[in-house]
């Protein structure tokens, strides 16, 4: 059974006097006489029922009632005798004048708790992100979920023995922080696997990491690594720089997510690639102008069939390990749900596995990549199931990274778009410019023609440049926007080049997005990636702040304010995956996803917001990361 504060039902009782917080609200949607409580614990009628049972019924309750959705799934078989749902309702009846009782002696409609909390938190600035942006002493919680929250006295009140009481000294503390658009699983496979990088300062660093690696492998092993975190202007290795190393051992060095890799004279070999053959699964392998390879892999997706070829196959078990090191990063960062984009089913699987053992501790929405758009129908019929498929850890979320639309012929990604309509899926494309930002909309318009999408809350991903009319067509078809940040690195070059320095330094067009009531949510497009500082809080600080990494300024007035960008981070992303109803603020009956923070992100000076760090992580109400010397 649903806990009492967060159950809507309707009873049969005579209508009463209550405390000040419950109300008569005989609104179009209720019935007239309804008495409401604000914390839609009871909603108390005298009503008439089904004809069939109200002879019955009326005499064992002394008043007619209905029966209402909560109490049908309970009882679904309209032919089961009174007696049985009569029980029920005399149930929920008691708990519903407990629930009124317990508002009037509270006074405080949303604090009522059936039972002790398991924990309470207190002397805090609680930053709900609630409607109302309201703020709080203290809160509890009560297995996964916020079950009331208000001042110290109120919420010290609803401790029982067992209850655990965490004193928040001060700290502020905020709803779990969340990345709309990561690659948990790539960083795992790419980032965690090998060599590791981790504290590597420069070039030269790097290389003699692996070295030391070279000399430790064993015959025919190819040793694997990636640069991407590597501090943000360093150079990257060449072919000539591995083959210094070894020209025996196979050395592969990953510089890009998707594939982007840098081989040596030995990995070539084992990949029988050679000047005179110098192709893999169709693509051509890049020369300098002399004619010779340059160690340079493919395209994608070429270039990441390669990496897979030479690297030995991991088990299940070892995926699961990285894995898990991946989400245990994000937690320590403060995230606690992110969007994993452009997975194939084998990723979703080693998901699927860490959830069946319960072992999956990051609420995680998956987007399915389709290389293959010509198939797409043929593809999304045998799924059976689309968007929004899943339980508050695991869902699935959209066709997301393949097909982009400027890569896939216009009419093929119209086509896909109506396929996806079709068998329930929504579509996530990434947008890079006003080409490919005019033809997902088109493809969207078209779906949208077919049947309507508007409250199916289709993404736009990036969008780092729009102009007021494709604002319009955006908020006509009901599209969500998924933000990233790239603008903080400060390279606006090829954006200047297309469309002018002035327009080039509003990406992204934060402000204006908002402004048109489009609701906006923050991510880092791949966490650890080039050039990103591992810190949620850089998309934060810089919307607020529009500065760049190097202290530049640019677009002054996309500026946002702090409850703003804290909005993006948390209640925006949840309304993106449709549960905003379950988390994304502190409010009781929510899933206690939240952080206990180093400073107060509200009041901070600017410049250390991004200095700003979790110093407890929960998810669920389970502490899933504390801070070393953090005291949580």
């Amino acid at each position: 059974m649903r806990s009492t504060e967060s159950l809507s039902f309707t009873v049969a009782l005579p209508l009463m006097r209550t405390g000040t917080r419950c109300y008569r609200s005989p609104g179009p949607s209720q019935v007239p006489g309804t008495l409401t409580c604000d914390a839609n614990v009871a909603r108390v009628a005298n009503v008439a029922h089904i004809a069939r049972y109200r002879a019955k019924c009326q005499e064992i309750f002394g008043t007619p009632f209905r029966m209402t959705r909560d109490l049908r799934r309970s009882y679904p078989d309209d032919n089961t005798n009174c007696n049985q749902r009569t029980e029920a309702i005399m149930r929920f009846r008691f708990l519903a004048v407990l629930s009124v009782l317990l508002v009037g002696a509270t006074g405080y409609g949303q604090q009522n708790t059936a039972a002790p909390p398991d924990a309470i938190f207190f002397n805090g600035k609680v930053i709900t992100v609630d409607a109302g942006f309201s703020i709080h002493q203290a809160f509890a919680v009560k297995g996964e979920t916020f079950v009331a929250v208000g001042t110290n006295d109120r919420i010290r009140a609803l401790a029982g023995r067992a209850t655990q009481a965490i004193d928040l000294r001060g700290f502020a503390v905020i709803p779990g922080l969340t990345d709309n658009h990561d690659h948990v699983f790539d960083s795992a496979r790419i980032m965690l696997r090998g060599v590791s990088m981790d504290g590597a300062a420069s070039l030269p660093d790097a290389l003699a990491r692996i070295r030391q690696a070279v000399t430790k492998a064993r015959p025919g092993e190819p040793v694997f690594t990636s640069v991407l975190r590597l501090p943000p202007g360093q150079a990257g290795p060449t072919k000539g720089d591995l083959d210094q190393i070894s020209t025996d051992v196979p050395i592969i060095v990953m510089r890009g997510r998707r594939g982007g890799s840098l081989l040596n004279t030995a990995a070539l070999k084992l990949a029988g690639i050679t000047r005179e053959n110098a192709t893999f699964a169709g693509q051509p392998m890049p020369k300098d102008a002399n004619g010779e390879l340059t160690g340079a892999s493919p395209a994608y997706p070429a270039g990441m069939t390669l990496v897979d070829k030479l690297l030995p196959a991991m088990t299940d078990a070892e995926e699961e390990a990285l894995l898990l090191k991946a989400i245990q990063q994000r937690h320590a960062l403060g995230l606690t749900s992110v969007r994993d984009l452009s997975l194939l089913p084998g990723a979703m699987r080693a998901y699927f596995r860490l959830w069946q053992k319960g072992q999956l501790t990051l609420r995680v929405s998956m987007g399915l990549d389709l290389p293959d758009a010509a198939r797409v129908e043929d593809v999304l019929r045998m799924w059976g199931v689309g968007s929004g498929f899943g339980d508050a850890w695991l869902r699935l979320d959209s066709i997301s990274e393949d097909p982009y639309p400027l890569v896939t012929d216009a009419r093929q990604f119209k086509e896909v778009a109506l396929a996806a309509n079709k068998y329930g899926w929504r579509l996530s494309p990434h947008i890079d410019g006003d080409d490919s930002l005019n033809a997902a909309l088109e493809a969207f318009e078209a779906a949208d023609r077919a049947s309507s999408i508007k409250e199916k809350r289709w993404v736009l991903e990036h969008v780092p440049l729009a102009t007021p009319e494709q604002m319009d067509r955006m908020v006509k078809l009901g599209v969500v926007v998924s933000s990233q940040y790239a603008a903080y690195a400060g390279n606006l070059g090829p954006a200047t080049s297309a469309v002018g320095r002035a327009r080039a330094e509003r990406q992204p067009p934060m402000r204006e997005l908002l402004d048109h009531h489009l609701v906006v949510s923050a991510g880092s497009d791949f966490l650890g990636g080039a050039g990103s500082l591992d810190n949620p809080f850089v998309p934060i600080y810089f919307y607020v702040t529009r500065k760049t990494r190097n202290g530049e300024v640019i677009g002054p007035e996309q500026k946002i304010t702090r409850q703003d960008a804290l909005r993006v981070s948390t209640i925006n992303y949840a309304y993106t995956t449709f549960e905003e109803k379950l988390k994304g603020s502190i409010e009781p009956g929510k899933l206690a996803d939240f952080l206990i923070l180093s400073d107060d992100i509200l009041t901070v000076p600017e410049e250390r917001i991004l200095s700003i760090h979790s110093l407890a992580t929960y998810v669920g109400g389970r502490r899933v990361f504390t801070a070393e010397g953090g005291g949580f």
